[in-house]
């Protein structure tokens, strides 16, 4: 059952890398509309993906995700993590299906079983098919588990399924970056430039006066200063997603002066069962917020004044409640032990019919008279003990690790039976121990100094809001929404109720959180509905213990953006761009005096740097950040004055003071290994990507989520 563990532990890589979602729910009427004429979710380069078929797919991730935590209960942020994985992976699988189809890529069924169980297994199989004892991939472990596979619930064998399939797509994939980059070459010629660009520099003099000299309110801006430097950098100008500006407050949620006198009282109830009750562990487990621990723990586990308490008294002591950073905590002291944080050993394994092992047969009685047997024989010669191992134990790898535990810790589920029974052991000593599996031969090998530890069965109750204390803040809000309908008034009113107005720039269409947040997807979808208009006031949002009241602030649609919602934003770069322009004219007119660049720094009230520049590369000085001087210093010749050069920066005066040329070479073999090095990771990392952005994909998320 620890393999289907690991396997159900594999949904990120694997199968459906987990999704969940609830139907398409009803966030108010200020964003509801039923689509017009679709169904569909989204659509892939034609092909559509129907809401019914996404929404059975995210509830199936549900349920699989509940099973990989254990956890009926799933948050709301793992629901939108979950669902934005489920569509990820449903616009991958349409569109490398369409490439794979059209290139022939498939995984054949012999392919797959030596993926499997070959030689060199796949990496999902080396990862998740280990001894738990060494931590080793171990062959055998794969094939007992498939051997028993045809005696396994439905629900594991569906899980090993969706395991190969994991398989079979990884090794698919890998198989198409693998055309992808074996279709990369480099010629010679390329690897020779490249090499030179990468050695050659420059020793470059440079001055470049302080931009601080010249005012900013000496500076008047145009529209065709504003347009120059749009123009220039137009690239950094495109969204590929719509994005949205909200300002928000919160009202908190918080406990009144009722619910604290009530949760008071509920608590000095309890304790009085708490002091009769004839096992405190079942008590907590039953009656305390947080499960009990029936682990030994070390001290600094608790909160620091029941720590101190636990650990300075006696087994049995019982400690009243105390009110604890809006807790309350009552506890016993069940136990206290001086215990190690870990210990080493070795394990001779006897397993018996019932056990797992089909080929055992001998009963439990047999297999316990072994193990005291062979106890009694190896405690005159506790030496040979790895030998004997190798030789007998039924353990699948102790042929080869001669039965070796490695070191274990204290509160392992795994080795507690070990760890119980070591605790009274010396070194070399050992003892017939118990397991789910079989009789074990233990025999101590080293443990850690002890520390002293205790259990404790400890009670915990949070001091949290009452529905009505819910209610009443509520009401709140929402005559704050009501009352304060413009931004103005917005505004206006947050100041004089002492809120705290949050900004949350750059939300996306799709996100769940927004600054602050962490589940504000209904908050999000106000913002991009078609009837939400800029300088809107919202609705109260609920927002799991608090309630928010958002404006919309600003709207950016995806594409290019335009310069009239750019100017706020640029005015401090266009002002410097301006002040580059106007100090690189001063130099104009000083050169025309000399050409010594001494003396231009002293005119100039400023002073010469000296700079190694490279053409590629990571250069440290400011002159060598400017990409496009650094491209012009390379065509001039040494010993020559130039500029003024107007950089994103400053203004620079440039001598080339010296130029070191590339050493020679003919042999390009590392520079042609670290060049298809990069390149393979580029096709790993971006090809995906790349084929998704020159994809036509609809997203139609924000009408059912």
């Amino acid at each position: 059952m620890a393999i289907i563990g690991n396997i159900r532990k594999h949904s990120g890589l694997v199968v459906i890398i987990v999704g969940v979602a609830i139907a398409a729910f009803v966030i108010g009427d200020f964003s509801k509309k039923t689509p017009k004429g679709t169904n569909d979710i989204g659509m892939v380069n034609g092909e559509s993906i129907p809401y019914t078929e996404f929404n059975s797919k995210v509830e199936k991730n549900l349920e699989m995700q509940k099973e990989n935590s254990g956890n009926d209960k799933i948050t709301d942020q793992e629901t939108y993590q979950v669902r934005q994985s489920t569509w990820t992976t449903t616009v991958k699988e349409l569109l490398m299906g369409e490439e794979y189809d059209e290139l022939g890529i498939t995984v054949t069924p012999e392919e797959l079983f030596d993926q499997v169980q070959g030689k060199q297994p796949h990496r999902f199989i080396l990862q998740y098919f280990k001894d738990p004892a060494t931590g080793q991939y171990n062959p055998s472990v794969v094939l007992n588990y498939l051997k028993n596979l045809e005696k396994m619930e439905p629900k594991a064998k569906n899980q090993w399924l969706q395991f190969e399939k994991a398989i079979k797509e990884d090794r698919q994939e890998t198989k198409f970056n693998n055309l992808i980059s074996k279709g990369y070459y480099i010629p010679k010629a390329f690897l020779k430039k490249d090499y030179i660009n990468q050695s050659k520099s420059l020793q470059v003099l440079s001055v470049s006066p302080d931009l601080t000299s010249i005012s900013d309110s000496t500076i008047k801006l145009t529209d065709a200063d504003y347009q120059k430097f749009y123009d220039k950098n137009k690239i950094y100008f495109f969204s590929e997603e719509a994005t949205r500006d909200l300002e928000y407050v919160l009202f908190e949620v918080k406990p009144s002066a009722i619910d604290r006198k009530r949760t008071a009282e509920d608590v000095a109830s309890l304790f009085k069962e708490f002091q009769t009750s004839l096992d405190a562990m079942t008590f907590t487990n039953a009656n305390s917020d947080v499960k009990a621990d029936t682990m030994f723990v070390k001290k600094g586990t608790f909160p620091p004044q029941l720590d101190t308490l636990l650990f300075s008294s006696k087994p049995g002591t019982i400690f009243p409640p105390a009110e604890i950073n809006n807790s309350w905590y009552m506890a016993k002291l069940i136990a206290i032990q001086e215990r190690p944080d870990s210990m080493k050993g070795s394990q001779i394994l006897f397993t018996f019919a019932g056990t797992g092992n089909e080929n055992v047969k001998r009963t439990k009685e047999e297999a316990k008279a072994k193990a005291d047997s062979l106890m009694a024989a190896l405690k005159k010669n506790p030496q040979i003990f790895a030998e004997v191992a190798k030789r007998i134990s039924d353990y699948p790898t102790a042929k080869d690790d001669g039965g070796d535990l490695k070191w274990f810790k204290d509160g392992n589920p795994n080795f507690d039976p070990f760890f119980n029974s070591g605790l009274d052991l010396k070194p070399n000593e050992m003892k017939v121990v118990e397991t789910r599996i079989g009789y074990s031969l233990f025999m101590l090998a080293e443990k850690s100094a002890p520390v002293v530890k205790v259990k404790a069965a400890v009670v915990t109750r949070a001091i949290v809001p009452s529905n009505q204390t819910y209610q009443d803040t509520y009401m709140l809000a929402s005559t704050f929404a009501g009352q304060n309908k413009t931004i103005e008034a917005f505004d206006k009113a947050s100041i004089d109720k002492g809120l705290q107005k949050r900004s949350t720039p750059g939300i996306r269409e799709m996100d769940n959180q927004v600054m602050g947040l962490a589940s504000a997807r209904e908050m999000v979808r106000w913002a991009f509905a078609e009837t939400t208009k800029l300088g809107e006031v919202s609705p109260v949002f609920d927002l799991s213990g608090k309630y928010g009241i958002a404006t919309l602030k600003s709207i950016s649609p995806k594409g290019q953006q335009e310069i009239k919602d750019l100017k706020g934003r640029i005015e401090p770069s266009v002002k410097n761009m301006k002040k580059v322009e106007i100090m690189a004219e001063k130099m104009k007119k000083e050169i025309a005096g000399t050409k010594d660049i001494a003396a231009l720094a002293i005119k100039l009230n400023a002073k010469v740097d000296t700079s190694m520049v490279a053409f590629s590369g990571f250069n440290r000085s400011n002159i060598g950040r400017e990409g496009e001087i650094v491209g012009q210093l390379f065509t001039m010749k040494k010993g020559n004055l130039g500029g003024p050069l107007t950089g994103n920066y400053a203004a620079y005066l440039v001598y080339i003071n010296d130029i070191i040329e590339a050493p020679a070479k003919d042999d390009f073999t590392y520079e042609k290994m670290q060049q298809m090095q990069n390149f393979n990771q580029r096709v790993t990392s971006n090809m995906y990507s790349a084929l998704e952005k020159t994809a036509k994909i609809s997203d139609n998320r924000l009408r059912f989520y």
